[in-house]
């Protein structure tokens, strides 16, 4: 068995989308201490949870824990991104959808910066094959008839 390591250069895309996977990250830190100071887990912000409902303090909690998943996730997708491995855009969508269930109104600007991160990497679909072939037709089938038979043929 071969294992072949594609170790591309350091491109500008995938440093500009290590960056913006990053930076999305970074500036949604607050939302998940937030949302524990909210249950009482933790005092960042000093926020009063008043009389809230024993049951919305429980679910501010597992949102906030989920969160910081998700931004380890999203972490994870940049460092990703910038040692080229090819799993770093399903991460970093992953972790822009991800964020956007567990913090849904202040998560959409974080999001948008770390969907424009997988944007910047590219599908890897869409990358071609050194013979200038797509890579979607495996096979290279050639001479294939696809017409339809007549009225009166078979």
């Amino acid at each position: 068995m071969t294992i072949s390591h594609n170790r591309q250069a350091l491109t500008q895309n995938r440093v500009i989308a290590a960056v913006l996977g990053t930076l999305g990250a970074a500036s949604a830190i607050p939302i998940p201490l937030a949302q524990l100071d909210f249950a009482g887990l933790i005092n960042v912000f000093n926020i009063d949870n008043g009389d809230s409902p024993h049951a919305l303090l429980v679910i501010a909690g597992v949102g906030g824990i989920l969160t910081f998943v998700v931004l380890a996730l999203a972490f994870t997708g940049s460092f990703l991104a910038a040692i080229g491995a090819p799993s770093a855009r399903a991460i970093l969508i992953a972790a822009a959808l991800a964020g956007l269930v567990t913090a849904m109104p202040l998560w959409i600007p974080a999001a948008v910066v770390i969907g424009a991160a997988a944007l910047l990497l590219g599908h890897p679909r869409d990358r071609r094959v050194s013979d200038g072939r797509s890579s979607r037709n495996l096979l290279h089938a050639s001479g294939v008839d696809t017409s339809t038979p007549r009225q009166g043929e078979s």
